[in-house]
């Protein structure tokens, strides 16, 4: 039990360190009052540590995502989505019952995924198509000043006005990316919800 214990110790680094104590006391607790002291034991009961690890890590990340800090900006959200959608992904592939069980639904996330990934990658070659045009108008326009005055200055104030439309439009692709991750990351708790079970001591302990 205490290879077993030391190991998904190991695993939750990235919980906070009053919150990996709560994780630890709770299992060792559990397994020892269960009788539970071989390792094979123990793997039996509530998988290998590292299934477990993952599990309640997607718990935790869930958990915060349910509640957010207030002072966390939105770069930090968006960070912390993606890193919850990476861990849910994790820990449904590391839960052997839900493999047979969640084919069609792991098809559907995998898709979600692909279309989440493909609207951002659009949106980002929109906004990277607009700073080349601007970019280009402006060049085009001071080339051409000292040639052709008037026309070198049309072009010099396209460039102008596509530099101005992107400083105004930058905050709006910003959200329409966070946006599309943040939904993805409400689908990806969806489909942990739908597959994933909580092991015998969470019940055990929800009975209590």
């Amino acid at each position: 039990m205490n290879d077993y214990i030391k190991q998904l110790t190991a695993l939750l680094g990235q919980l906070s360190d009053e919150e990996r104590s709560e994780v630890v006391d709770f299992y060792s607790e559990y397994l020892q009052d269960g009788g539970f002291v071989r390792f094979s034991d123990c793997v039996a009961e509530l998988g290998t540590p590292r299934q477990l690890a993952r599990k309640v890590l997607a718990d935790y990340s869930i958990k915060t995502l349910e509640n957010p800090s207030r002072s966390d900006s939105r770069t930090q959200r968006s960070k912390s989505d993606v890193q919850t959608i990476w861990i849910i992904v994790l820990a449904l592939l590391s839960t052997p019952v839900t493999i047979p069980l969640a084919v069609g639904v792991a098809a559907m996330f995998v898709v979600a995924i692909a279309v989440t990934f493909a609207l951002i990658v659009s949106v980002i070659a929109i906004f990277v198509s607009i700073i080349a045009g601007g970019l280009g108008s402006f060049i085009l326009g001071i080339s051409m000043l000292f040639s052709h005055f008037w026309v070198g200055l049309f072009y010099f104030g396209i460039g102008l006005a596509v530099v101005g439309a992107l400083l105004m439009l930058t905050p709006i692709f910003k959200w329409a990316i966070d946006g599309l991750i943040h939904g993805i990351t409400l689908f990806s708790k969806w489909i942990y919800s739908k597959i994933s079970s909580k092991n015998r001591a969470q019940r055990k302990d929800d009975q209590k």
